[in-house]
């Protein structure tokens, strides 16, 4: 059954041609009403309008928006706040009761705390199995002693597979920069990588071009957050970055969706 139940949540996530694009939305609870995000109605409104595959989230969120926004095809993602091993097994069941499609447990990667991290990461995956709940883990390599290029390839490489291992379904993770590098990122891993938006872009067209060079690699998607609710148009902007995930539209074309 378990098996079943992940199927269909992952179903709600991505689309048939194995791809998504997840809005990332969950920065309240660590940054507080940043820019852009004061009106949380009606930002998931416009990025959902606009084509957002799902919306990775908080508790509150979905509990004051979820009902209102919810829509065929649309899948919603727990983000879990309290990174421990007891609590990421109750916030399991937690999440089956509130309905949502995946759970999200942010691992650092590189510090002193990495072991006990992947720890509560295996927990974590262990219940969800019982539920038949995805697990996203997003794999944020920090610089230390032993990875002074937390970025590198090999790097990033090493974490997602990492995560596979782990027993996590898909992978939030850093896209390496070119197609070439990205590309042994995703032959090495059995399960989908989206890479993650990071910092605000100075250039949209910068942006898309990097999310397009993504998927030209074989990623699954993008998780983006700050490039879309800070962005002064977070539908058109959704929309461009559905047009180039799912679609195969060139950069130069999907950026004057934005005029």
């Amino acid at each position: 059954m378990s098996n079943v139940g992940k199927k269909l949540r992952m179903s709600q996530i991505f689309r048939g041609d194995g791809r998504s694009l997840i809005f990332a939305f969950d920065h309240g609870a660590f940054m507080g009403p940043t820019k852009g995000s004061q009106d949380a109605g009606r930002v998931l409104a416009e990025v959902i309008g606009g084509g957002a595959d799902a919306v990775m989230t908080t508790l509150g969120i979905i509990k004051n928006y979820a009902p209102s926004l919810a829509r065929k095809g649309l899948g919603w993602i727990l983000t879990l706040q309290d990174r421990s091993p007891q609590t990421v097994v109750e916030s399991v069941s937690t999440a089956s009761r509130l309905g949502v499609d995946a759970v999200k447990l942010f691992v650092t990667m590189g510090t002193e705390n990495q072991q006990r991290e992947l720890e509560v990461l295996w927990a974590l995956t262990r219940a969800a199995e019982d539920y038949g709940m995805p697990v996203l883990a997003e794999m944020y390599p920090v610089k230390s002693e032993k990875t002074p290029n937390p970025l590198d390839p090999d790097n990033i490489r090493r974490v997602s597979r990492i995560a596979a291992e782990y027993g996590a379904d898909f992978i939030k993770t850093f896209y390496t920069g070119s197609v070439e590098d990205f590309r042994t990122v995703v032959e090495a891993c059995p399960i989908p990588i989206v890479v993650l938006g990071g910092e605000k872009a100075d250039s949209d067209l910068d942006f898309l071009e990097a999310i397009a060079s993504s998927i030209k690699a074989g990623g699954s998607g993008a998780a983006v957050g700050r490039n879309i609710f800070d962005h002064p148009s977070p539908g058109k902007i959704t929309e461009a970055l559905a047009a180039v995930i799912h679609q195969g539209v060139k950069p130069i074309d999907a950026v004057r969706l934005l005029t």
